[in-house]
């Protein structure tokens, strides 16, 4: 080696600059600073330009370790000597310190931190052009496997941070990729960098990181599933501390951009994750309002399904859930009663609102977005969607959430439902069969709002005039009869309790006294009554009748519509009596009842009279027993004063009658002690005129022996069936 060769470095000065003494490494370096001082002095650039390639190029090609760290301290040098005139070589100076930095010996890599720090201490912001490269750099740092590389990293960090945020010069939208790019690793030292960084770049507020945040967002939420509890704890404390920088200037906010982020991580299955996307759900639905509306069908994608949690330490994330769920509803109020106020009673039928459809996934968010002009609009198409989705989850609390969530809607939005009413209605139906009382009388509520809904939503003013589920009164028949889903209800009703017999005996009863209540009782027997008469499956029928019958009896909710039938000289009560007449006939002891109900005693005697041809079974005279205790009861103590009065022998002879039929049971006794106990018989006329010119009771009665009859056929029809079945089994 000649000193020519190193030139303008004397030979003394190299094997100082390259010994492995740290000491000599430093003398040298002084005596480059002064020599750079000189040139700079006599404004020599060539001078300073062939000592920085000695060094950055010659020197640093070297294969030894104590060459490198000479080579480093001699960049070092140069960069402390020229002072502000550094700028004009930064890239010549960062560049080969940059490259060491990835040397396999921790003692060079060690050295470049040390040689970057001084050059980037003495330039600042003329280095932030190469922030890429050093940022690049300082993230392979973080995961350094020595802790003395590590620790000098670590200060060299601090002051790169240091320049970016008092640095003018710097875009942030070349700093935010760098930092998301690392969010996305798997190493556990590139995420807490990157979080790190981001802590220290939302500390400047002249920065405006808030604008980058939907550029960030999705990371952070994936940093803070992070195994290591350490950097999910780092991002929580980030992430609140940007939430809290949106509520205090939310008109800065871009949360249009970000919402669909939230509706993602808020259905993960990681307790931490999933509570801040709702909490952040939470707070942007209060912030921004009617912006919220076109993701609405996302945010219940997320929100319903949280409310089935019940376990404490998620109790949480349902009570945020159900705020967000609240917040939504609110806002769709208040966009039905701005528009009611603002655009008058439209003409037209007016189109769904919203985006272009779009199919529900059945994982993942709806991913609609905003209107480009014009107020925020709801996308009720995908809205409905996801409500009818989540009535087939699991949770009672989300699919009641979901029922509540339609009805809502039907309130608000009559006329833009209406045109969603076919999907809902086949998935509510559906709901019927659930388990859960508080989804069945829900599913009730959604399908009698159908039912009252017009036949054709001419305008919104009608459409919300129209009787509501709720406030429907006894006589809204005349309504229900020209609605078009009422009757389709009904048949979809029958055909799902003739499906399961279970179903109709431990949810017929409270089925019909739900409807009952939702749309009169009368509309109910009469629409039911209509629709059983033909139904092909006989006993199903009988059974039905059976229910309907008791219920008709006894249930407190029918209590109007049994003094309505007592009121036979009433002609809307005849016209009912006939009607379920013609269904009752399936019932031969229901029929009965009826008649008893509607004071048509003669009638009676004339039915008991038949009922010695019918086939006298154990679960016919059990029908009878119960009807002579219901006899008994309070539902017909206006009957049994009767007995009192003159002219009671067409009653007495019903009665007794009854008596004959029954064998020599609790119940015989029982009406032959009532009977007994009345007064000798009269020859008074009666009180009441059965007959009636409007009602053929001769016809009537014809028509239940015809009824009777295909009931016995029937009968024969299944024991043919089940003989030829048992003897099939038998020869196989």
């Amino acid at each position: 080696m000649t000193e020519r060769d190193y030139a303008p470095l004397s030979g003394a000065c190299v094997r100082g600059l390259c010994d492995k003494l740290y000491d000599k490494r430093k003398f040298a370096g002084v005596e480059i600073e002064k020599m750079v001082k000189d040139f700079s002095d006599a404004n020599n650039t060539n001078q300073i330009k062939r000592l920085i390639r000695v060094l950055g190029q010659e020197l640093m090609s070297s294969t030894n370790p104590n060459v490198k760290n000479g080579a480093l301290m001699g960049l070092s040098s140069v960069a402390v000597g020229l002072g502000k005139g550094c700028d004009v070589y930064v890239g010549e100076l960062i560049h080969p310190i940059v490259a060491c930095l990835g040397e396999s010996e921790a003692r060079v890599r060690y050295g470049a931190t040390e040689a970057l720090f001084n050059v980037l201490k003495v330039a600042r912001s003329a280095t932030v052009t190469y922030f890429p490269l050093v940022f690049d750099a300082l993230a392979r740092l973080a995961a350094d496997p020595e802790l003395q590389v590590r620790n000098g990293a670590e200060v060299l960090d601090r002051l790169v941070k240091d320049i970016v945020t008092e640095s003018a010069a710097l875009e942030l939208g070349a700093v935010v990729p760098l930092v998301r790019e690392r969010m996305y690793t798997r190493s556990a030292a590139a995420r807490q960098f990157a979080v790190g960084w981001l802590s220290a770049l939302d500390a400047a507020p002249a920065l405006g990181l808030r604008r980058q945040l939907p550029d960030l967002l999705d990371g952070l939420f994936t940093v803070l599933d992070d195994p290591n509890p350490e950097i999910r704890r780092m991002c929580d404390v980030q992430l609140n501390e940007f939430l809290r920088s949106i509520k205090k200037e939310p008109a800065e906010v871009n949360f249009e951009a970000m919402i669909n982020i939230l509706i993602t991580h808020a259905q993960s299955t990681e307790e931490l994750l999933q509570l801040t996307a709702v909490s952040w759900l939470k707070e942007f639905a209060e912030l921004s309002g009617a912006r919220v509306l076109p993701f609405a069908s996302g945010v219940l994608l997320a929100a319903l399904p949280c409310l089935a949690y019940t376990d404490e330490p998620r109790k949480k994330i349902r009570e945020t859930a159900a705020t967000v769920n609240l917040q939504l509803t609110k806002l769709v109020s208040e966009m039905s009663e701005s528009r009611a106020s603002s655009e008058g009673p439209p003409t037209n039928v007016p189109p769904v609102e919203g985006a272009p459809t779009k199919e529900t996934p059945a994982e993942g968010p709806v991913t609609e977005g905003a209107e480009d002009e014009g107020p925020p609009r709801l996308n009720l198409e995908a809205v409905v969607g996801v409500l009818t989705q989540m009535l087939h989850h699991s949770s009672v609390h989300t699919k009641v959430a979901a029922l509540d969530w339609i009805l809502h809607l039907y309130n608000k939005l009559p006329s833009e439902m209406y045109l969603q009413t076919e999907l809902v209605f086949v998935s509510v139906v559906g709901s019927l069969k659930d388990a859960a009382d508080d989804v069945v009388r829900r599913a009730l509520a959604v399908l009698a709002e159908i039912c009252s809904c017009p036949s054709a939503p001419a305008s919104a003013t009608a459409a919300t005039t129209a009787t509501t589920a709720t406030g429907a009164a006894a006589d809204s028949s005349v309504d229900l009869e020209s609605s078009p889903y009422y009757h389709k209800f009904l048949k979809a009703l029958l055909r799902l309790l003739a499906a399961d017999e279970n179903l109709l005996e431990d949810r017929g009863a409270f089925i019909i006294r739900q409807l009952c209540v939702l749309v009169g009782a009368e509309a109910v027997y009469r629409g039911v009554a209509q629709a059983v008469r033909g139904e092909r499956e006989l006993r199903f029928a009988a059974r039905l009748v059976d229910v309907l019958a008791t219920l008709l009896l006894t249930a407190a909710e029918l209590h109007h519509l049994r003094l309505r039938l007592r009121a036979f000289r009433d002609p809307a009560a005849v016209s009912l009596f006939r009607t379920l007449y013609a269904c009752w006939c399936h019932s031969p002891v229901a029929l009965l009842a009826l008649c008893l109900l509607t004071h048509n005693y003669r009638h009676c005697a004339a039915l008991i009279a038949t009922f010695g041809d019918l086939e006298i079974t154990v679960d016919f005279l059990t029908e009878i027993d119960k009807l002579v205790q219901l006899i008994e009861s309070p539902v017909f103590a206006y009957l049994r004063l009767e007995l009192l009065a003159p002219g009671s022998a067409e009653l007495r002879a019903a009665l007794f009658g009854l008596l004959m039929l029954l064998p020599q049971s609790d119940a015989f006794h029982a009406l032959r002690r009532r009977l007994h106990c009345a007064p000798p018989r009269s020859d008074a006329p009666p009180d009441r005129q059965e007959a009636r010119a409007d009602v053929d009771f001769d016809a009537l009665l014809r028509e239940f022996q015809r009824v009777q009859a295909a009931h016995r056929d029937y009968k024969t029809l299944e024991r043919r069936l089940s003989r030829a079945k048992l003897f099939e089994r038998a020869h196989v």
